[in-house]
């Protein structure tokens, strides 16, 4: 299952079961992300508490990363620059 685009495969977990829980962790933290961004309340605490799950690999990060960037508004100043 991929979320945002094409990703390489994980070094970890090996087993399918494995790799089905993490799809279902991953795509737990992306809805409760977009869940929270729609009541207006900052994601930023949340991205940083899943950054940390050492359940995910590296190719699970940048997908969370990806949808936090998607997610997240781009500050009052970072919109006048």
């Amino acid at each position: 299952m991929r979320i945002w685009g094409s990703r390489r495969e994980a070094k970890a977990p090996r087993t399918r079961s494995d790799r089905v829980d993490i799809h279902r962790i991953l795509t737990q933290y992306v809805l409760h992300m977009s869940i929270t961004s729609l009541a207006n309340e900052d994601i930023g605490p949340l991205y940083e508490e899943y950054a940390q799950d050492p359940r995910l690999g590296e190719s699970e990060k940048e997908e969370l990363a990806l949808a936090f960037r998607a997610l997240h508004p781009p500050s009052a100043s970072a919109r006048e620059a």
